[in-house]
Order: structure tokens, then sequence, then C-alpha cells
């Protein structure tokens, strides 16, 4: 069955914005929320206003009852592992047992430089990653967890509460797009793979990197319970609103190796968001993750769930 998430807004909102869009989204059915982890606005002007990722998800815990709170995803290099290992476990304790914890090994050079966390190559970054995951998870599920690694080091880290949920909140990975090494780090460690929507692959590069991600799951003896792709959307009831919202609503740009890239997404009616997200649930995509310009509104929201959802679930 396809599950449906939201993006919930962060950038030049106060909280109480976050908070409507939250539970209208629960009132509506979507299956959870998701916060993205970044310092500054990943696009546009840095000084631009931006809600920090787990302070405002442990503010939606108390606020929201069913819907699900992730993080899409987590930056490896903003904390120490232990200490967001505790962290998780104690928000997933307030939260009942609600929390998709996702992560990445971090590509957002400018915020890191502006904030004095040190930046270094991608593949020592995806390298911290893994031996982040191996000190997160120990001391979520062992009872006197220890691990010496390159990176990072705990002796003896109980975790107590651990989790409410066993034998530990899902672990999703992030990815920009379907790179070697990435992929085999999902197949090592994760739970859920998911796409962010800075990157809207065809559905034929999807194909592929889904089954390279299989490849990898075969050789580790391990498989994915949860495929998600993260979509920008504009919809509307018909063609000309359509494109009305597309013109005020011009695409995000962000900035990553010193290129620009234009965030891609998925634009029409009811009936051709059915079919364009349809092709993607066709070759295993479980979960939906939708990033909506004007979600403020909740016209959006009110729209996708009764036209789109019924459709795909």
């Amino acid at each position: 069955m396809v599950r449906f998430g939201i993006y919930l807004p962060q950038t030049d909102v106060d909280y109480e914005d976050v908070r409507e869009v939250a539970l209208e989204s629960e009132r509506l059915g979507f299956d959870s929320v998701w916060l993205s982890d970044h310092l500054q606005p990943p696009g546009g002007d840095p000084r631009g206003e931006l809600l920090e990722c787990w302070t405002t998800l442990s503010a939606l815990a108390e606020a929201t009852k069913k819907i699900r709170l992730g993080t899409l995803v987590l930056c490896n290099l903003f904390r120490n592992p232990s200490l967001l290992a505790k962290m998780a476990a104690t928000l997933d304790q307030i939260s009942g047992g609600r929390l998709e914890f996702g992560i990445g090994s971090g590509w957002h050079r400018a915020e890191s430089i502006a904030y004095g966390i040190p930046f270094p190559s991608a593949t020592e970054r995806i390298q911290q990653l893994q031996e982040a995951l191996e000190v997160i998870v120990r001391i979520w599920v062992e009872e006197r967890p220890s691990f010496r690694g390159r990176y990072y080091s705990i002796s003896e880290a109980y975790c107590n509460p651990r989790p409410v949920q066993k034998p530990h909140p899902p672990i999703w990975i992030g990815t920009m797009v379907g790179k070697k090494r990435m992929l085999k780090t999902v197949a090592k460690y994760a739970d859920g793979w998911t796409i962010s929507s800075v990157f809207l692959p065809t559905a034929e590069e999807y194909s592929s990197m889904y089954r390279d991600l299989a490849r990898y799951c075969s050789k580790a003896s391990r498989r994915i319970r949860y495929y998600a792709l993260g979509v920008g959307c504009i919809i509307a009831e018909d063609e000309s609103r359509v494109k009305e919202k597309a013109l005020q609503f011009q695409p995000a740009r962000l900035y990553l190796e010193d290129r620009e890239y234009i965030q891609p997404r998925i634009e029409g009616t009811p009936e051709q968001c059915i079919q364009k997200l349809g092709a993607y649930t066709k070759l295993g995509v479980t979960h939906l993750l939708l990033n909506f310009p004007d979600i403020r509104t909740l016209e959006p929201l009110q729209l996708f769930a009764k036209t789109v959802m019924p459709a795909l679930t």
C-alpha cells in the first residue's frame, strides 16, 4: 500500500504555521510529516528565516496524536551520533513510537562553513555516516554498547529509556541520486531509502537505481522495506490554475558542489498527478513525500487527499 507524507514548511514561517499544516495533514489522513535538517535556507538568501529540525519536531510530537514524524534527512555532520541516538530515543518516547529516523551524509557545504562545522570529502562523509549508524544502532539495541572507530567511539553508553519501537525506529537513508557508495550504505544499514525532492529521476532512472540497490541488498543479505520518493508538486483543479500556480511559485534553486540545480517537480490536475505519480508506485515506490510550494494555504493538501490519495492507495 502506498503511503503519503508531507514536507512541512520551514522557511520564512513561524511555528504556528508549521503546526497548522501538521494538524491538517493528520486530519486528512496523511501518514507522515517531515522536516529537513538545515541551519540556513538551502536555496535563496542564507539570511532567510529557517526553523531548526529537531526542536520543531519535538514540539510537533506533543501537538499531534497519530501522524508519524520524520527527518528528511538529518545531517550527520551536525551532531555526535551518540547524542543523536539519545535524542531520537527520547523523541520516540515522547511521540509514543512515531519517529521515522532519516539521516544522510550532508551535502550543503556553504552552511557548514558558515557555522564552523568541518566539511570533509564525499568519501569521508559517507564513512562517517556508516560509523555513526553503527554507534546509533548499538546504543538503541545493546545493553552495554561500546564501539571504537576511526571517527566515533563509545564506552558503555547506556540508553534508558530506549526507543518505543522495536528493535528501533525505522532508519531512512536519504540520497540525492543513486551513487554507488551511498546505495551500498543504504543496503547495509537502512530500513528505507528516500530520494530527495531536489532531484526527481525519470521512471527509467529510478528503475535502474532500484535494481542497483536490490543487487547490493542481496550481497549484504538484507532487504529494504520502504522506498520513498520526495516530490515537488503543484496541483490544481484545472490546467489554467496549474499554470497560474507554476508561474506564481517558481521552482527552488539550490547550489551543490558549485553547480546550480533547479528543483524538478510534478505539475498537473488531479488526474495528471495520479498518472505521473502512479508511474513510480508501479516501480516499487512505497512512500510519496510531497512538497507543495503553496502548502500554507492548505488547499493542495485538501485537494490531493480528496482526489489523488484514494486513486493510488
